[in-house]
């Protein structure tokens, strides 16, 4: 009974993984080869790039949180950031892998790692907000 439950168990994580590795492989050439050049970050992008953020609706709340447990879990981030901003921090300190991670991430949106970072500053501030106001700090 055992070795047909473990054997299910791999089945569906292995084709989970599959599925994965195939939707990164496609979208990966979906992305190389629709690739566009974008214009350098520039701070003054920071405000509309956080009043979207400012706008993101459950579904994307919800990705992001999945995101934010990934990046703690499996690469030991911070508690309050996205892959994509640890990625980008990774890289800025001159790390390969998250060089690596940014030019791919790069390729579905430019300058996605300082997009995300602004992403995750609006959703830290907005819960600083929050706290405030129930602690009576605000």
């Amino acid at each position: 009974m055992w070795h047909i439950l473990i054997f299910a168990l791999k089945l569906f994580f292995g084709s989970v993984a599959g599925l994965i590795l195939a939707g990164f492989l496609v979208a990966t050439l979906r992305a190389i080869l629709n690739h566009k050049k974008a214009a350098p970050w520039n701070p003054d992008d920071i405000p509309a790039a956080m009043a979207k953020a400012a706008s993101e609706k459950w579904v994307h709340r919800s990705l992001a949180a999945f995101d934010i447990a990934v990046n703690v879990i499996l690469l030991r981030g911070q508690q309050d950031e996205t892959i994509s901003t640890h990625s980008w921090r990774a890289a800025q300190l001159g790390k390969l892998w998250g060089r690596a991670m940014c030019w791919w991430l790069n390729l579905f949106q430019p300058n996605h790692g300082p997009l995300a970072a602004c992403g995750d500053l609006v959703r830290a501030m907005t819960r600083v907000a929050v706290l405030k106001k129930a602690l009576g700090i605000a």
